[in-house]
């Protein structure tokens, strides 16, 4: 059966990023001039903003056939670029929380055309445009702004199956809602830069056949997409009181590491002569460990570092192949760990940074008849696969609402990781494949020792 886990939020939502406050100043000076006390430092995020994003998306669409003529299921595959034009407005409320609404509209590129395993016919489910109105609420510390946002959101897509010499397929923009959550931060003047994750989901799309006059058809019953944008803004109005405040990323540090994250997997046939074609995996789940490392500050605005960290990689899913009831495949994944580079370029408030290095993914999987028919026995295997991890992501101090001292910081993170085939497994003469690629979208919660 198919399991839906949406998209979990941010780790920058449950990351408050305080910084500064006021100091009073009194004076009784000669001649019993009156006392006066300075402004508060304040940045008023008030006003009307335009701008730009650029991210990845991954497509987690489900298909089936609706008549009950094909057993099993389609998890439709796909990853590529998103990019557009954003605008809104935001409310201060007072100094701490902002409300706001944003709209944005752009490219999705999306698509991923694949040969059904054992059957022959080609799938796809591809996308051109995204659109979202949403809500924001928001919690500022000053320079920093973490938020939630949720709203509708109207995708254009095409289904299509090909099965030659009969294809069929349907162009549809369909509106369902968005839901996600982000991190933005002053970056001088009136400019910011903001990372967001967002999960959307259309519903579903129309039904095809899959033979022109056959009984078999094939319905995309549900359209999900997984979106990582990284965005630019310049707010009118709303300009700092003051210039932004410096921050020590020099030193040791230390702490916890947690997200969400969507699996992207092909098994297809390793034996042409036996069977051709793919089916796709795609899930979620959640992941939580430790990340440690070391930050040099090398020039004012400018740091490098190296890290590790080691979690719970928490995914575990079936696919029945469609129109073949003897064909079932199980992932499981335990545990995840990477060691990586980091390049950062500190605004003084946040540390915008680009990260790649080495990835370990542990994890079984098992070819199987989900019937239990004793033709086709069950091949498995379990294996530590390794690859590569890159991504980025804003880094801030962390204050959880003006509870913790100086020292914590906080970050929101997306971490692309391949770590390629797993090993063959062979059922009832049947050999099949599967590559790993994983999507994270997490934060962490560090104490930096010194700087």
């Amino acid at each position: 059966m198919h399991k839906f886990r949406p998209l979990a939020a941010s780790p920058a939502v449950l990351t408050a990023i305080a910084l500064g406050a006021g100091s009073a100043l009194a004076a009784d000076l000669p001649g019993k001039a009156p006392a006066y006390k300075a402004p508060p430092l304040t940045w008023n995020w008030t006003g009307f903003y335009v701008g730009g994003y650029l991210g990845v998306g991954l497509n987690r669409s489900h298909g089936f056939d609706p008549s009950g003529s094909a057993a099993g299921e389609v998890e439709y595959l796909g990853t590529g670029f998103t990019g557009g034009a954003t605008a809104g407005y935001n409310w201060q409320l007072d100094p701490h929380w902002v409300v706001g609404a944003e709209g944005d509209f752009g490219y999705l590129g999306l698509s991923h055309e694949s040969v059904q395993y054992n059957d022959g016919f080609t799938v796809n489910s591809k996308t051109s445009w995204l659109g979202t109105l949403r809500g924001r609420v928001g919690y500022s510390s000053g320079p920093n702004l973490a938020y939630v946002t949720g709203g509708a959101a109207w995708v254009h897509f095409t289904d299509q199956v090909t099965n030659p010499p009969s294809s069929a397929e349907s162009s549809r923009t369909k509106a369902g809602f968005a839901v996600g959550s982000g991190l933005e931060t002053r970056v001088g003047g009136n400019w910011t830069i903001k990372s967001e994750s967002l999960y959307v989901d259309v519903g579903s799309g129309d039904t095809l056949p899959v033979t022109v006059g056959g009984p078999q058809q094939l319905k995309a019953d549900a359209h999900r997409y997984l979106l990582q944008r990284f965005g630019v803004n310049y707010l009118f109005g709303g300009a700092p009181a003051a210039p932004l405040p410096q921050q020590n990323w020099q030193g040791f540090f230390l702490g916890a590491v947690g997200g969400s994250a969507a699996t992207q997997t092909r098994v297809r046939s390793s034996d042409p002569a036996v069977a051709v074609g793919e089916f796709g995996i795609t899930d979620t789940g959640f992941t939580a460990g430790l990340i440690a490392g070391y930050n040099w500050q090398f020039a004012p605005q400018w740091v490098v570092g190296v890290e590790g960290d080691f979690s719970w990689l928490g995914i575990d899913h079936s696919v029945n192949d469609y129109n073949d009831p003897s064909a079932s495949f199980n992932m499981k994944t335990h545990w995840l760990a990477t060691a990586r580079a980091r390049l950062g370029y500190s605004t003084g408030a946040a540390l915008l940074y680009v990260t790649g290095g080495g990835a370990w993914v542990n994890g079984e999987e098992s070819w199987h008849s989900p019937n239990g028919n004793p033709a086709f026995p069950t091949a498995s295997a379990t294996r530590t696969l390794s690859g590569y991890a890159v991504g980025g992501g804003i880094e801030t101090t962390f204050t959880l609402f003006g509870l913790l001292g100086p020292g914590w910081l906080s970050r929101s993170e997306y971490l692309y990781v391949n770590v390629g085939d797993g090993d063959t497994l062979i059922q009832a003469g049947f050999p099949v494949v599967a590559d790993h690629q994983f999507h994270l979208f997490r934060g962490a919660v560090v104490y930096r020792f010194g700087g």
